[in-house]
């Protein structure tokens, strides 16, 4: 039990560190940003990026149960307002809805997917990655596809290196499937 409770304690100072660095680093950003330039400009992608970083590894510190759930929520309630800022900062606008958003959404489905799959003690390792690998090089990779060709207004949705990704990402998940299926047969005749 003293040495859960140290662990947590030791947790929470690492955290508050990191916080500090974080925060160090932001503060700096903005001074110099507003130094060059009397107003705050550029400093707001590397602000962003540091607290977007920030919600998602803090969960892993100061959680002690479901801090796969924390990290999701973390990255997820800060990602898509990130990009949003994004959008504001530059130039060209109205990208964010019909392009970021859509892409961003499907990674973060396929993160949670992923990382629920992965620490599920019940799922084999082997499983769980070929789910990662099937999810990301071919689903997310054909959303993405989608949604950049009909922003771009392009017809051509398979060229030569998607269609050798989602190759070798069909064949990756099954050969992991299969030496799953093998290692789970294998154990149960012991």
């Amino acid at each position: 039990m003293k040495e859960i409770k140290d662990r947590a304690k030791n947790n929470h100072k690492v955290a508050f560190i990191i916080s500090l660095i974080f925060l160090a680093a932001l503060i700096v950003c903005l001074i110099i940003n507003y130094s060059i330039e009397n107003t705050i400009s550029w400093a707001l992608y590397p602000g962003g990026g540091l607290i977007v970083l920030w919600a998602t590894i803090m969960p892993l510190l100061v959680l002690k149960k479901n801090k796969v759930t924390g990290l999701l929520v973390g990255l997820t309630l800060t990602l898509i307002p990130y990009i949003f800022l994004i959008q504001h900062l530059v130039s060209s606008k109205g990208w964010f809805a019909p392009l970021a958003l859509p892409i961003a959404i499907m990674a973060l489905i396929a993160i949670g997917i992923s990382l629920f799959a992965l620490v599920n003690k019940q799922t084999n390792t082997f499983y769980a990655v070929a789910l990662t690998i099937f999810l990301f090089g071919v689903l997310v990779n054909i959303g993405v596809a989608i949604v950049v060709y009909r922003y771009l207004n392009e017809t051509i949705l398979f060229d030569t290196y998607r269609i050798a990704t989602i190759s070798i990402a069909v064949l990756l998940s099954l050969v992991l499937m299969i030496i799953g299926y093998n290692k789970s047969k294998a154990s149960q005749h012991l």
